[in-house]
């Protein structure tokens, strides 16, 4: 076996990590604790922008991201 045949029968990161469902339910959580981070709030241009974006578009921005990023169909919009 070559180093390419290898290479095209590992999953992508994507599939290791369950594909957009599995890292939908990552984002949720993560977001989840962000938007009541006091810590993160402190700072006067994240609690704006936590203000400016409903957190449900901004949960599929990321999962949109992270999900293009570890090599799945999707394509970042935002």
């Amino acid at each position: 076996m070559t180093g390419s045949e290898a290479a095209s029968e590992t999953p992508s990161l994507y599939d290791r990590l369950g594909g957009v469902y599995s890292i939908a339910t990552v984002v949720e959580d993560l977001i989840d604790r962000i938007m009541v981070d006091p810590r993160l709030n402190a700072n006067p241009r994240v609690d704006d922008a936590h203000h400016k974006v409903p957190p449900a578009g901004f949960k599929y921005l990321v999962t949109e991201m992270l999900c293009w990023a570890a090599g799945g169909p999707q394509r970042y919009s935002g």
